[in-house]
């Protein structure tokens, strides 16, 4: 009775293979991976690369395996393939979710990205333009320099008063702005000459208010090309509450649009990331939402781009990338154990963020 017991379990054994993984790797590992760049995608010469392609590498190379590469469709299409035992081991930029993780063991995780929002850039109005010039921090910054202004012109006024008061008038109210008024064209360097300091005080005021005004200059002209600037182009969508009003867009079978639906924004499916940012560039949608990392590196690589697509700083939400393994029966999973051990490792060292900097710059 025994003996026909070890037979059935034997014989289960065999036929779900798919939760089943030798504590060691005897032959080589199938790792499933996908397009999806900067993380994992192919050069010109065909071989894959990237971020998780490099890390993977790394591993490996620590550890002594072979493998080989098994390309998938999307990422539903590598979890499937790990769960079911097709493959050992899924990388590319898994994001790390309760459902997935009850079909698959995940590593620890090897990215922290965020699901972001790519939208296109719009001219603002004339009046948008108008409305920059009325803004708080403009008026502000008019009228501070305004009021150190008049507070230079105090100064120069009374050393000027008695020694020089044919150009600086006794009299406060003509001659405070007989000092405003100089000051404003020294700090200008216009320099008119109908005005100019003869005493000594108001000389040595002259002298450093001179000096001081090549710093002030430099920094209102920031202010206010600041203020332009950020008024010459504006996001089309600000934040994930505008999703609910625009046509939003991404990419079929990835985890954007199971999000998306789940906070009630439907989104329109495209087959691919470029495919979505070209509609997205060319007016057909207002927004398309995937990983921030992602979205930055196509949208950097395409120079058409570049001028009229954005990716919003703050992301929909946070996510963690991690490794797909196939699970075991055993609490330990031994293969999964490895990779951490080997991940860290290679974190510790500097070396992942290395491999970071290659495919995303410092």
């Amino acid at each position: 009775m025994c003996r026909g017991r070890r037979i059935a379990v034997l014989l289960w054994l065999w036929m779900v293979p798919g939760i089943v993984f030798a504590q060691e790797p005897t032959d080589d590992l199938r790792v499933a991976t996908k397009v999806v760049k900067p993380f994992a995608f192919r050069d010109a010469e065909g071989e894959w690369t990237g971020i998780s392609i490099d890390l993977w590498k790394e591993i490996a190379r620590e550890r002594g395996w072979a493998y080989e590469w098994v390309e998938a469709p999307n990422t539903n299409a590598v979890i499937d393939l790990v769960a079911d035992g097709e493959v050992h081991v899924g990388i590319a930029a898994i994001t790390m979710r309760p459902d997935r993780a009850e079909r698959v063991d995940f590593s620890n995780s090897m990215f922290k990205s965020g699901l972001g929002i790519a939208t296109s850039m719009v001219s603002p109005s004339p009046f948008a333009m108008l409305s920059v010039l009325a803004s708080r921090q403009f008026l502000g910054a008019i009228g501070a320099l305004a009021g150190l202004l008049l507070l230079v012109g105090f100064f120069v006024w009374v050393f000027e008063r008695k020694g020089n008061s044919e150009q600086f008038e006794a009299d406060a109210r003509r001659g405070l702005w007989s000092g405003m008024w100089w000051s404003a064209v020294t700090m200008t360097t216009v320099g008119y000459g109908d005005k100019a300091p003869r005493t000594l005080g108001g000389r040595i005021v002259g002298l450093i208010w001179m000096y001081t005004s090549i710093l002030i200059i430099s920094s209102f002209t920031a202010v206010i090309a600041s203020s332009l600037t950020t008024s010459r182009l504006a996001a089309r969508v600000e934040g994930e509450s505008d999703l609910y009003d625009v046509r939003v867009g991404a990419k079929t079978g990835e985890s954007p649009v199971e999000i998306l639906a789940a906070r009630g924004i439907r989104a329109v499916p495209f087959e691919s990331i470029e495919e979505g940012l070209g509609a997205l560039a060319a007016g057909k949608i207002e927004a398309f939402v995937h990983d921030q990392p992602v979205l930055r590196f196509e949208i950097l690589g395409n120079p058409d781009w570049t001028e009229v697509l954005t990716v919003l700083p703050q992301p929909i939400r946070e996510e963690e990338y991690g490794i797909a393994v196939r699970p075991t029966l055993d609490k330990r999973n031994r293969l999964r154990e490895e990779i951490n051990n080997t991940m860290l490792g290679i974190k510790i060292s500097g070396r992942m963020n290395e491999i970071e900097d290659h495919y995303l710059g410092r």
